[in-house]
C-alpha cells in the first residue's frame, strides 16, 4: 500500500512539474524570440504592419506645402533621351525659383560632367582646333548649373553604400548636435557613397542622403531620418529639405541612455522652434503611407513649357525626381502600390510637417510578458474550475483581443503594434497549458476506464464518457437482444472443492465469457454466481443486435464446451453452460437514486430470456433462441425446438436451437425436420416418426424429449411449460 501511496504521489508531483515546465518553457522562446528579433519574427511583424496600412491609410492633404516635378515618360518624349542636358536642369531650378519654390530638392545622381557640355563635346574633335576654341568659349553647363544651384536654395542628393566607395563625399551641410549620448553609436554604419560633383555641392544649400532600403520584399517600410558614413552624419533627404525650409542651421539629435528607463539609442531629431520629430532608436521613421496621389505631381515637360500655374509651386518644397517606366528606382508600399523611390522621401516629409508619423512601443516585450502571465494563471485557473471549451473561449478572446487593441492603437495613436507574434505565442501557450493537463486528463480517464471497465461493460464506459449527462435517472423504451447463461452443477462443485481453487475456476471460465461478450460490442449488465445476462443495443443503439447476440451465444457455447472438457480431463466434474437468447421492446435506463445507480433493462423480453436458458434443462440443449431473435437474423442455421408456452405467460414463444452448417446438413436433422412437420400439423404419424428418431438416435436429446411427449399423449409442437 505504502509503494503504491508514493507511486501515486510521485506521479502527481510529475504531472505538476510538466504543467508547469511546458508553459515556462513556451513563455522563455516567446520572449527569447521578441528581443532577439530573428528574421521570421521580422517578417511576421512587416506583414502585420503592411495589413494594418491596408486597414486603414494615410488620407491625401494637398494643402501640405509640397510638390513633385515628375521626369515621367511624356517629359522624356518632349525633351529628350536621360538623362538631360545641366542647361536643362538650370532652366527647371530658374523657374522655380521664379515662381516661388522655397526649397527644391533633387533626387537624382549628378556625380559626373554633363557629356553634352560644350567642354566635352570639343574633347570629341581633336583635328579641328577652330571648331574646339568656339566650343571651349561657351559656358560650361555644370557651370551654369552650380550659378543655377548657389542662386536658389537646393538640396542635392546622392546615394550611400554599406562598403566604402572611391571619390569623396559631400561636404555635409546640416549640423548635428547630440544630447544625451553620441548619436553615432545607435546608427547604422555605411562605408562611402556616389557624391555629386564637387562643383555643384559646393553651390547647394544642401546635401542629403537619397538611398531608401525596402525589405527583402521589396516593400518600403521606413526611412531613415539621419545616415551615418564614416564618421559624418548626413540627413536623408525629407530631413535636409525640412531643415532648409525652416531656415535652419542646426539639428539637435536627442539621445536615450541604457539606464533613462526607455530604449536606449536615438529618440529623434530636434528642430528647434519648429519641432521634435521622433525616431526608432536607429533613427528610423515608420511611414504611415497613403496611397499614391498623381495630384502632387507635375510634370516637367509642363514646367518647362510654363505650363504649371505658380501658385502650386509657390512657397512649396519641390522634389525632383526621375519617374518614367524602366529608368527611375521603383518599389512597393505596404498598401501593394508600385511607387517611384521620391514617393519615399515626399511621404516621409508629409508625415514630418503634419507630424502623423508612426511609433512603435517601447513597453512591447513588458506587454507580451504580462500577457503571457496573466494568460497562463487565467487557464490554470479555469482548466482547473470550469470545462475545457471555456479555456478554448478564453483563448479565442484573448487573440481577438490582440488584433483589436493592435488595430485601435494603429488608428487612433498612430502606434504599430504586432499583433500576430503574441497571437502565436499566446495560441503556444494556450498549448502548453492545455495539453499536459488534457494528457494527464486522458491518462486519470484512461486508468479510470480501465478500472472501472473491470465492473462495467466498455461500451457503457465510452458511452458515459462521451455523454456524460446519461448518468442521471431515466429510461427509455427500446428493442434489445439478451443472452442468458447458467453453469449447470455449480452448487454440488463449491460443496466439493475449496474456495481457492473453485474462484480460480469461475474466474477462468468468466473471464473467457466477458471476453466474449465485450469482443461481440455486449454490455454486460450483471454477473449472478456463475450466471452471465448480457444486453445488446443499449446504451448505443445496434441495428443489428439480434445477430450480435446470436454470434455471442453461439462462441460462448464454444468455450464452455471446451473449458468443461478441460476440466473433465483433469478430474473437475465441470457441468455443461445453458444459454437463452430473446430480442424484445424493454424499458431501458438508470434506476435507483442519488446515492446509486444502476443501468438496467426491464421488461418481458429479458424475463423469455432467462426462462429460454432455464428451458435447455427440460429441451436437453444447451442453447434455446427464441422466434422473435431468428427472425432479425437472416441465414439462421437450426431447428424448431417447439412453441413454449412458458409459465406464467399466455402466448406461446417459438423456439429454436442453432447448429453449424455441418451439424444442419446431417441425416438426423433432415428426419427430425420431418418429424417435426407431422407434429406441427397434428398428424397421427408423428409418434411414430419421432419413436423411430429416438431409437436411431438416442444421443438427440430433443427428439427423445418430443418422443417423451408424444406417448404421453400430448400432441402438436406448442408445449405448455409448467416449471421455470
Amino acid at each position: 500500500m505504502t509503494n503504491r501511496h508514493n507511486a501515486r504521489w510521485l506521479r502527481r508531483i510529475g504531472a505538476a512539474l510538466l504543467r508547469a515546465v511546458f508553459p515556462t518553457l513556451v513563455m522563455a522562446v516567446a520572449l527569447f524570440i521578441q528581443v532577439t528579433d530573428p528574421q521570421f519574427r521580422a517578417r511576421l511583424r512587416e506583414n502585420a504592419f503592411d495589413q494594418l496600412q491596408s486597414l486603414a491609410p494615410l488620407a491625401y492633404h494637398d494643402e501640405l506645402p509640397i510638390r513633385v516635378v515628375a521626369i515621367d515618360d511624356a517629359s522624356l518624349a518632349g525633351i529628350g533621351q536621360w538623362p538631360w542636358p545641366r542647361t536643362v536642369l538650370a532652366r527647371m531650378v530658374d523657374q522655380l525659383t521664379a515662381m516661388g519654390a522655397k526649397v527644391v530638392a533633387f533626387d537624382v545622381v549628378l556625380s559626373e560632367p554633363d557629356r553634352s557640355s560644350p567642354e566635352q563635346v570639343a574633347v570629341a574633335y581633336p583635328d579641328q582646333p577652330l571648331l574646339q576654341r568656339q566650343l571651349q568659349q561657351l559656358p560650361a553647363h555644370d557651370q551654369l548649373l552650380a550659378d543655377s544651384l548657389a542662386r536658389s536654395r537646393v538640396v542635392l542628393g546622392f546615394p550611400i553604400e554599406p562598403v566604402s566607395a572611391s571619390g569623396s563625399l559631400p561636404p555635409a551641410k546640416a549640423h548635428f548636435l547630440s544630447l544625451g549620448g553620441t548619436a553615432g553609436d545607435w546608427l547604422p554604419p555605411y562605408g562611402g557613397g556616389l557624391a555629386p560633383l564637387p562643383l555643384l555641392a559646393k553651390a547647394a544649400a544642401g546635401s542629403a542622403a537619397i538611398s531608401l532600403e525596402p525589405g527583402s520584399d521589396g516593400v518600403l517600410r521606413a526611412v531613415p531620418l539621419v545616415y551615418q558614413v564614416h564618421d559624418t552624419l548626413y540627413p536623408g533627404m525629407a530631413l535636409e529639405t525640412l531643415r532648409l525650409f525652416g531656415g535652419l542651421d542646426n539639428l539637435t539629435l536627442e539621445v536615450a541612455a541604457a539606464s533613462a528607463g526607455q530604449a536606449p539609442g536615438l529618440l529623434g531629431v530636434g528642430m528647434g522652434q519648429h519641432g521634435f520629430l521622433p525616431t526608432a532608436t536607429d533613427g528610423r521613421v515608420w511611414l504611415h503611407f497613403r496611397p499614391l496621389a498623381p495630384a502632387r505631381y507635375v510634370s516637367a515637360q509642363d514646367l518647362l513649357a510654363g505650363k504649371v500655374d505658380a501658385q502650386r509651386v509657390k512657397g512649396h518644397m519641390v522634389f525632383i525626381g526621375v519617374t518614367a517606366k524602366g529608368l527611375g528606382d521603383t518599389l512597393y508600399s505596404p498598401l501593394g502600390e508600385l511607387i517611384p523611390g521620391i514617393e519615399g522621401h515626399v511621404q516621409l516629409t508629409e508625415q514630418l510637417l503634419s507630424g502623423t508619423s508612426l511609433q512603435r512601443p517601447a513597453w512591447e516585450n513588458d506587454a507580451l510578458l504580462a500577457t503571457l502571465l496573466v494568460t497562463w494563471l487565467l487557464l490554470g485557473s479555469m482548466l482547473a474550475r470550469v470545462r475545457p471549451v471555456w479555456s478554448v473561449l478564453l483563448w479565442g478572446l484573448l487573440v481577438a483581443g490582440c488584433l483589436a487593441v493592435s488595430v485601435w492603437l494603429f488608428v487612433a495613436r498612430q502606434v504599430l503594434l504586432d499583433p500576430i507574434f503574441p497571437a502565436l505565442a499566446l495560441s503556444a501557450l494556450c498549448g502548453g497549458v492545455m495539453v499536459p493537463r488534457y494528457l494527464a486528463t486522458e491518462r486519470e480517464q484512461r486508468w479510470i476506464r480501465n478500472a472501472f471497465s473491470r465492473y462495467v461493460s466498455p461500451n457503457r464506459v465510452k458511452y458515459l464518457q462521451a455523454n456524460p449527462q446519461q448518468l442521471e435517472l431515466g429510461a427509455i423504451y427500446r428493442e434489445c437482444s439478451f443472452v442468458m447463461t447458467d453453469l449447470e452443477g455449480f452448487t454440488p462443485l463449491m460443496e466439493q472443492y475449496a474456495p481457492d481453487k473453485l474462484s480460480n475456476l469461475i474466474n477462468e471460465y468468466l473471464e473467457g465469457m466477458i471476453q466474449i461478450v465485450f469482443k461481440h460490442d455486449g454490455t454486460l449488465d450483471r454477473i449472478v454466481g456463475d450466471a452471465v445476462v448480457v444486453m445488446f443495443s443499449a446504451p448505443v443503439v445496434q441495428a443489428d443486435h439480434a445477430q450480435r447476440a446470436l454470434a455471442c451465444a453461439l462462441e460462448m457455447d464454444q468455450f464452455a464446451q471446451a473449458c468443461s472438457h478441460q476440466q473433465r480431463a483433469q478430474g473437475v466434474p465441470f457441468g455443461r453452460t445453458r444459454i437463452g437468447v430473446n430480442t424484445g421492446r424493454v424499458l431501458i435506463g438508470n434506476f435507483g437514486g442519488k446515492s446509486m445507480l444502476d443501468y438496467r433493462a426491464l421488461g418481458d423480453a429479458i424475463n423469455t430470456a432467462a426462462r429460454l436458458e432455464s428451458i435447455n434443462k427440460q429441451l436437453g440443449t444447451r442453447i434455446c433462441v427464441s422466434g422473435a431473435t431468428v427472425a432479425q437474423c437472416p441465414g439462421f442455421v437450426g431447428r424448431p425446438c417447439g412453441r413454449l408456452v412458458l409459465k406464467g405467460k399466455a402466448e406461446a414463444v417459438a423456439t429454436f436451437e442453432p447448429l453449424t452448417p455441418e451439424q444442419a446438413a446431417q441425416p438426423q436433422v433432415h428426419d427430425y425436420l420431418a418429424a417435426y412437420t407431422l407434429m406441427e400439423t397434428h398428424e397421427p404419424q408423428a409418434l411414430e416418426a419421432f419413436g423411430q428418431l429416438a431409437e436411431r438416435y438416442p444421443d438427440d436429446p430433443l427428439a427423445q424429449y418430443h418422443a417423451r411427449r408424444l406417448a404421453a399423449g400430448e400432441c402438436g409442437s406448442t408445449v405448455v411449460i409448467l416449471s421455470k
